[in-house]
């Protein structure tokens, strides 16, 4: 067993065929190999009916079932076991065929929720609400005791990893009603290579860039909506360029008020890495509210290449961005509070460029590389990285 080798299971990974599965943590894996962590990671699904073996992007890929998985640890040893999105089906076997486990679990939101905490999706039809209501009863007791119970044990080495420090606090240990002994604030990675600052020009204040999943209301895409709107009664509305790229359930009816301005561009669909990396070199802004975050990555990424984040003054969004210093914050629940953001950079250009800069700077610090990486690194070998 190499000193070195770790075993990262997960729910989903990325494919040839889907390259936005859980890509932040295939970032994480490309950092890890990076820095000479001898790694494979094992994708637990039960869709699976035979056991799949894949390089995807310089990874080993390890696709198959629960009983696939079961048997490949009876037949494989690793220094550490990764869990990201943790469950019984991923937990259990570990413990059961391994002697002293050094294990590290990743929370990083909807697998440790209360039900009650994303109200903005099951008031959306008659539908929703009612599986929402099955689940209360059928699947979050369930998950809230086993969470309870894996806090709380005190036989293995498990160490848990939150993105951040409110997500813990406010809402993982309150909905397990206990805390971990062992645990790390350690936020997801940003990669400050691909998405690297270049000192952004004054007019780039104007254009206003927007990526993100229509899927669920989380987002908050219909407040993006009513900022437009809200900008539009302006008289230098037109002398403003908005560009929402993104798909999803919610696409065509939240985008279809402001169809009809000739200044905001439309497109429908999702983007590679690079390819957001280059639009972030065309804009000067990035609007993302939101109503649930527990970190925000793609904010964090269009702030590492020097946009100006506009967000929501909500959930984790602040520890992550300060108000008129590495960003602007609007108030919850409101459009009209996101206008008045982008108001605010459209008449003063030196506010703008100093939180440009501040932003790039700003989130290196907290989410960089170097930062992250050795931190999970050390974490992950117990000190025995170098």
């Amino acid at each position: 067993m190499s000193e070195k080798k770790a075993l990262l299971v997960c729910n989903a990974y990325p494919s040839e065929n889907n390259i936005y599965k859980n890509g932040f943590i295939h970032r994480r894996v490309k950092l890890y190999l990076k820095n000479n962590l001898d790694i494979v990671v094992f994708c637990v699904n039960n869709k699976f009916t035979n056991l799949i073996y894949d390089n995807y992007d310089g990874v080993t890929v390890i696709r198959g079932n629960k009983t696939d998985y079961e048997s490949f640890l009876k037949e494989n040893d690793f220094h550490s076991y990764l869990i990201h999105f943790i469950s019984k089906d991923k937990y259990d076997p570990i413990i059961e065929t391994k002697v002293n486990p050094k294990i590290i679990i990743w929370i990083h939101g909807s697998e440790v929720e209360a039900w009650h905490r994303r109200w903005f999706d099951f008031l959306t039809s008659r539908e929703a609400l009612k599986r929402t209501l099955y689940y209360t009863i059928k699947y979050y007791p369930e998950r809230i005791e086993f969470l309870n119970n894996l806090y709380s044990q005190e036989t293995y080495d498990v160490t848990f990893i939150y993105v951040s420090r409110w997500f813990k606090e406010n809402v993982a240990d309150v909905d397990a009603r206990t805390s971990p002994k062992k645990y790390e604030i350690i936020p997801n990675v940003v990669d400050g290579e691909l998405f690297n600052y270049l000192e952004k020009d004054k007019n780039k204040r104007k254009k206003i860039l927007s990526i993100r999943p229509f899927a669920n209301m989380k987002y908050s895409n219909d407040l993006t909506v009513e900022a437009i709107l809200e900008l539009s009664t302006k008289d230098y509305f037109y002398d403003l360029e908005f560009s929402i790229y993104g798909d999803g359930k919610y696409f065509d009816s939240v985008l279809e008020p402001i169809r009809k301005f000739e200044n905001v561009n439309i497109h429908k669909g999702f983007l590679k890495q690079d390819e957001i990396s280059a639009l972030h070199k065309e804009y000067g802004v990035f609007i993302c509210p939101t109503r649930w975050d527990s970190q925000g990555v793609s904010m964090c990424e269009a702030m590492s290449s020097g946009l100006v984040p506009i967000s929501t003054n909500i959930t984790a969004i602040p520890e992550f961005v300060k108000h008129n210093k590495t960003g602007l914050l609007a108030l919850p629940e409101s459009g009209k509070s996101l206008a008045r953001q982008v108001e605010k950079l459209y008449f003063d250009e030196n506010l703008f460029l100093n939180i440009s800069r501040e932003a790039a700077k700003g989130i290196r610090e907290i989410a960089g590389q170097d930062k992250v990486i050795s931190k999970e690194l050390d974490v992950i070998l117990g000190g025995q990285f170098d």
